[in-house]
Order: structure tokens, then sequence, then C-alpha cells
């Protein structure tokens, strides 16, 4: 007999409504498992886990963290040296040109050129006054700023030792403009020489005495001997003697030497110098005069002639202020003096 009777059997689709609530039940239980699942990642994706947390903090707290200093750097970079400006001066009167060249120094060829003074007298007039100093009267006229040949009796002109031009100096005047357009013969530094400047430098409205070509010879190209051959120079042209500076050069020599003619001329003063006693000058060609100062004797007279070598004195102690026998020696052209040790063959 079958486990169920007719009357036991379950009723007519019991077997099917059994696997539907089965596959029901899965079907839930599925899901559960499944959300389950996900709660389980999400849980260990984003809970922070202790262990971890601690094996970091272990982790760090193993680690020493020395402190390094800071290496310094030194820097080779040169750091310039700014210079303090000076302090300002008082504007010298050469800040006053009227062009700004480089200053030169003044030649040492030649010295001041002095003007003499000259009264007019009644009944003199320009000509026979030019005549009188060897000038001509448009020299007379520039240097004395003349607006006719008419003078005054009792007026006073300046009376330059040569002919030349007076200049008054110009805005972009320059000393080298200037001798290039009056006379090329000259430098600037000759200029400032002859017109007693130290330097070239001028300023506008400055006046300048610019000498004729031809009227100064260059000092270098005439040469004269030496008055006391194997004397000695004690001292040089400009050095100070009782406080005032000799025009000239002493040579120094044993007593009774014989002094001589520097070069050929003729005598025109003998005279006993306030300084230095008894003294002879000769007058040479192109304005050159030489002097012999101090001389024991002196041979020589008023318009003599002489020639280069000759004998006009001898060497004593006539002056008062050497210690040895000396005669003091000076040479100078058209009354400008020069240093003798540059015309002179010692």
């Amino acid at each position: 007999m079958s486990r169920y009777s007719y009357d036991d059997m379950p009723p007519e689709g019991y077997r099917e409504k059994r696997r539907g609530s089965g596959r029901m039940t899965a079907a839930i239980a599925s899901i559960g498992v499944l959300l389950t699942l996900i709660a389980i990642i999400i849980y260990l994706l984003f809970t922070p886990h202790q262990e971890n947390n601690e094996s970091a903090v272990s982790v760090a707290e193993s680690v020493t963290v020395n402190p390094v200093e800071p290496e310094i750097i030194e820097s080779k970079a040169v750091i310039p040296v700014v210079a303090e400006e000076p302090e300002e001066e008082p504007e010298p009167i050469e800040s006053r040109v009227s062009s700004a060249p480089s200053y030169e120094k003044a030649s040492d060829k030649y010295q001041r050129i002095d003007f003499e003074s000259h009264a007019v007298g009644e009944g003199e007039t320009l000509l026979s006054i030019a005549e009188k100093y060897s000038l001509s009267s448009s020299t007379l006229v520039s240097v004395n700023k003349l607006s006719g040949a008419e003078l005054s009796a009792g007026s006073i002109l300046s009376i330059p030792p040569m002919d030349g031009t007076l200049c008054i100096v110009r805005s972009g005047d320059t000393l080298e403009s200037i001798a290039a357009q009056y006379n090329p013969e000259l430098s600037a530094a000759d200029l400032a020489a002859l017109n007693g400047k130290p330097y070239t430098a001028v300023y506008e409205g400055e006046e300048i005495f610019v000498p004729s070509p031809g009227t100064i010879e260059n000092s270098s190209a005439r040469m004269f001997s030496s008055p006391i051959p194997g004397g000695s120079v004690i001292a040089r042209f400009g050095e100070l003697v009782e406080g005032e500076a000799i025009e000239g050069v002493v040579i120094a020599s044993s007593p009774g030497t014989a002094v001589s003619a520097a070069a050929d001329g003729s005598v025109v003063n003998i005279f006993f110098h306030p300084r230095f006693g008894r003294s002879v000058t000769l007058l040479h060609e192109n304005g050159y005069k030489t002097s012999y100062c101090g001389l024991e004797t002196s041979n020589a007279d008023t318009a003599q002639k002489v020639q280069q070598g000759d004998v006009i004195g001898t060497i004593g102690t006539s002056n008062e202020f050497f210690n040895e026998p000396a005669v003091v020696y000076c040479v100078e052209q058209y009354s400008v003096p020069l240093d003798p040790m540059n015309v002179t063959a010692f």
C-alpha cells in the first residue's frame, strides 16, 4: 500500500505551492547573505582598523628625526664700494672757461711779459711813441684799446716789449684757437706762460697778449756758452735768495776766475746791482740780453763790442748772499727772463 491513502493525499496544487514557497525562502536567504556580504565589505572599506593605526603609531614613534642645521654658503659676489662724494669746494676761476678743453700746464720756456707805462707828453703822437719803442702803431692801438690816433697829453699808455695784439677772449675761444689765428709759432702753453697763467684755461672777457710772428724766437734754438767754464751751479732759476726769486743761475768758482761773454754782442750797461754788486749787461741779436752780476772786477766799457769767450771781468765776493765766490748769470729775450739752463751749454 502506498504511503498515502487516497484520503491522505494533499489537495491538488499542494506540491506546486510548496515548491514556490521554498524558492521564495531561498531567494530571501540569498538576498540576506548578499546584504551581509555588502555590509562586511562596507565595514572593511570604511571602518579604520585599530591594529593598523597602532602599527602606524608605533612605526612613527620608532623613527628619530635629527634636525639638520642649514648650510651657510659664503657668497663670492663682489660688492661694489660706493665712494663718498667729496664736499663741494669754491668754484675756481678756471671754471669760467669759455670752452672745456683739457688744461695744459704753462710752458717753462717763457715767463710773463712785463709792460712799461708811458705818460704822453705835449706834442707826442702815436707814431712818435711807437718809433721811440721800436713798435708799430697798430700794436699800441690794440694794447691800449685806442679808437683813433689822437692822444691826450698826460694819458698813460701801456708799452709791450714787442709787437703784438691784445685779444679779448670770446665765447668758444681757447688759447689754441687764439694762437692759431694770431701767431701759429706759439703753442697754447707758450701763450699761457707769456701772459703769466699757470695753465691754458681761459674765461670769457679775459685779455691775452699775443706777440706777433717772428718777435719771439724759440729759446731752445739759441745756445750760449758758459760764462765760467768748469764752474759749479749752486742755485737754479727761480730759487729764493733772501726771500726773492733768482731770475738766473748762480755759478761758483775760485776767486779771480775769468768771466766770459756767453755770445757775441755789445756792452749796454755797467752798473752796481743792489743785491749782487758789480754787474755787466750785454745785448745780443734777436732781442737777447745776458747779465753777469757779482763781479770782483770788470774789463768792459759801455758800447764795447765783444765776441763769445771774451773776458769781461773776474769772479769775486762783491755779493753778500753766498758763502763762496759766485756770479749770478741771467738771460732774457725781449725783457722776458729765461732759465739759462735751457739756453746755455754748461
